[in-house]
């Protein structure tokens, strides 16, 4: 008698987390920078509140202002995560493990989607969901599915500092670093590899990893980027 198989239990866990996160709207790689910005705006917000309760100041309409923008920053932080935790699903399917195991890889995901979005700086115009890519990464290799399990072969994803400097780049300048150091899941390429992928030839490559590097290593780059030495 034939028929479709029945989802085991791993795939409809998935499954079931698919159906509950229907209603959360797809965000557009704009959407996503603008959420970013008005969170960015939020965070503001609430240190100008806390300085004003330091100083004792009691201006009302400033601090309904203030709130105002506090309390919108919230909403794009719940709808940017929110928005992103399809991402969580996709890459936890990637990482063989019992059901078990894959409820542990989904809850690391989802925590740092929330760290991801604290230290995410929309002014590079690196897209949220990239950047979040790389702690959801992270999170989930450091997730111990089983003992015995062998070694990932796989070089582990950026430290936190450079994934944190990344979002400052621009797309582009990003997308340099990110074949350079295997950050997009693949092998860690040279100058040849990138300008292939790339479509340039290797002059232009070298320029603009270069270009890249040279924003990276800037001062106001925040964090100790000993992983640049690589290149």
């Amino acid at each position: 008698m034939s028929g479709h198989r029945p989802p085991d239990e791993r795939e409809a866990l998935f499954r079931r987390r698919l159906r509950a996160l229907s209603g959360a709207p797809l965000m557009t790689d704009a959407q996503e920078l603008a959420a970013a910005a008005t969170v960015a705006d939020g965070r503001a917000a609430e240190n100008e509140l806390a300085a004003l309760r330091h100083e004792g100041v009691a201006d009302i309409e400033r601090v309904q202002v203030l709130r105002g923008r506090v309390a919108r920053g919230d909403v794009a932080r719940a709808d940017l995560i929110a928005s992103s935790r399809r991402l969580v699903v996709s890459l936890a399917r990637r990482h063989p493990a019992p059901a078990s195991a894959t409820e542990a890889l989904l809850a690391a995901g989802d925590e740092a989607l929330s760290r991801a979005v604290d230290r995410y700086d929309p002014t590079g115009g690196l897209p949220f969901s990239s950047f979040a890519r790389w702690w959801v990464e992270r999170a989930m290799r450091e997730v111990e599915i089983r003992p015995d399990e062998p070694e990932d072969p796989h070089p582990q994803p950026a430290d936190p500092t450079l994934l944190t400097a990344l979002g400052h780049l621009h797309q582009d300048d990003c997308r340099i670093i990110e074949l350079r150091l295997g950050l997009n899941g693949g092998p860690a390429l040279d100058t040849r590899g990138v300008a292939t992928v790339l479509g340039v030839d290797e002059e232009s490559a070298e320029d603009r990893e270069e270009r890249a590097l040279a924003k990276l290593r800037h001062p106001c780059t925040p964090g100790d980027l000993t992983t640049l030495k690589r290149l």
